[in-house]
């Protein structure tokens, strides 16, 4: 009888608790300002449809991420999610309104065949740029797809067509990108020499060719994380007696690939709040030859810490390769390693078995959003530019391991603390860009360096 009378209070005080709790019926979203986009496009970027309930505690909350994850689709130069007060039904409206970017690029390409404007100079090949032209066509049909052409030559010279296609399926869960591209260069790094390249050059030939072709299914069950499974062959030939010293005159891989990724950030590529995380694991299956493997772990954390004025961002990152030193060829070595990477580091490579990182930045903005109209002769997708700049200040650290005992000719950085830290601005635009301009202190090899990183929007699965 005692436990009959605890259950039935038990029940009585939830009960009492689910009455005190309100929700509030969608009634009705409106969608203004989508020209191209399909409705469906940006509905999907919403957990509830019309007719659903939605808790009272939580309306703002949804509210603020249907916004963030509109941001993060990269279609919209502006995004505005409101909602009207409840009636005495408890039926709210929701009111989406955007304003579109320009989806339909065919520009030319000039471009710094190097890690960044810094690095660039800091060689002085200036023979290092790409030339050509490129067309992407973003929100492709008004579905978010992508299709993108290119022709570069130069440094580099690489062709490709490529085809991104997400929201698929009955619940638009399911989505597939296919790519095939062909490199070729005339100079290529075929070593590293205490963390710096060491190049390889013929004026009159060739000497690496990559023909690579793939193809991934991506399925995303919510709106802040996905998984993807891809499938890729790399066709790799070498012709140069440095570059034949260290990989074979042919190489043929079959790479299968698993990511994970989770965003619930309120940009990729000036964030100011959320989390990013994400798991790349690669296996490289050199036909007749060994097998070796890759993966990546990273976090990235941002917050505001005071008054809209004052963030923080700190990003973790761990990665490692799988196999004997002698079993991973040396252009594989450098181009896995490559964003074994922290501030003030751009001139290096560091190449090793694993590399963990962990980098701080404070950063205050100094002027806030500050929107323009240009003339009205200018299209209307251009015309509504903004600006924001912060002073950012930061410290950095990482950690590299060897790959053999006898590896520190290539890398002096092995199995020592890597720190640097500095301070500069970041300058934020419309289409995502954002210029940062930055002095570093490089502790291990004890120099300044001012150096410029530019960021661009086209986010692509490959």
């Amino acid at each position: 009888m005692r436990k009959f009378l605890l259950v039935l209070l038990q029940m009585l005080c939830l009960s009492g608790l689910m009455a005190q709790e309100r929700y509030f019926r969608v009634a009705d979203i409106s969608i203004s300002g989508n020209e191209k986009t399909k409705p469906q496009t940006i509905l999907r970027e919403f957990r509830y449809s019309v007719g659903d309930s939605i808790p009272e505690a939580i309306l703002d909350k949804e509210i603020q991420n249907f916004t963030d994850n509109l941001r993060r689709l990269m279609l919209f130069n502006n995004v505005e999610v409101s909602c009207t007060d409840a009636d005495s039904t408890g039926a709210v409206a929701i009111g989406v309104n955007v304003t579109e970017r320009w989806y339909y690029w065919v520009y030319p390409i000039l471009e710094i065949a190097d890690r960044n404007l810094t690095s660039y100079f800091y060689y002085k090949d200036f023979k290092k740029i790409n030339y050509g032209v490129a067309f992407d066509w973003l929100n492709f049909r008004g579905r978010n797809e992508m299709l993108n052409f290119k022709v570069r030559l130069g440094y580099k010279e690489h062709y490709a067509v490529s085809y991104q296609k997400p929201n698929m399926g009955k619940n638009k869960r399911s989505g597939i990108w296919v790519r095939t591209e062909y490199f070729r260069q005339k100079k290529e790094i075929a070593s590293v020499s205490e963390c710096k390249p060491v190049y390889a050059e013929n004026e009159n030939k060739y000497i690496r060719r990559m023909f690579d072709a793939g193809a991934g299914y991506v399925f995303r069950p919510d709106m802040n994380y996905e998984f993807s499974l891809s499938l890729t062959y790399q066709h790799i030939r070498s012709n140069d007696s440095l570059l034949l010293s260290s990989v074979l005159p042919v190489q043929n891989f079959l790479v299968p690939a698993l990511t994970f990724d989770y965003d619930n950030r309120d940009s990729k590529v000036s964030p100011t709040t959320g989390l990013h995380a994400e798991l790349d694991a690669k296996v490289f299956t050199e036909l007749a030859s060994k097998t070796f493997a890759f993966a990546s772990l990273g976090f990235e954390y941002n917050t505001p810490i005071c008054c809209d004025r004052l963030f923080y961002h700190g990003a973790l990152k761990h990665s490692q390769l799988f196999g004997s030193y002698d079993g991973i060829p040396t252009n594989k070595q450098i181009e896995l390693c490559r964003d074994n990477l922290i501030r003030g580091f751009d001139y290096y490579y560091i190449i090793g078995r694993n590399f963990s990182s962990f980098q701080n930045t404070f950063s205050v903005k100094i002027l806030k959003r500050r929107d323009f109209m240009l003339p009205k002769w200018i299209p209307s997708k251009f015309r509504n530019p903004y600006i924001q700049i912060y002073v950012d200040m930061f410290a950095d650290l990482a950690y590299c391991s060897n790959f053999a005992p006898d590896f520190e000719a290539e890398n002096p950085l092995a199995n020592k603390l890597i720190y640097s830290a500095g301070a500069g601005l970041s300058f934020e635009t419309y289409y995502d860009r954002v210029l940062k301009v930055y002095a570093a202190y490089n502790g291990n090899f004890n120099f300044f360096g001012v150096f410029v990183d530019y960021r661009t929007p086209i986010y692509k699965k490959f």
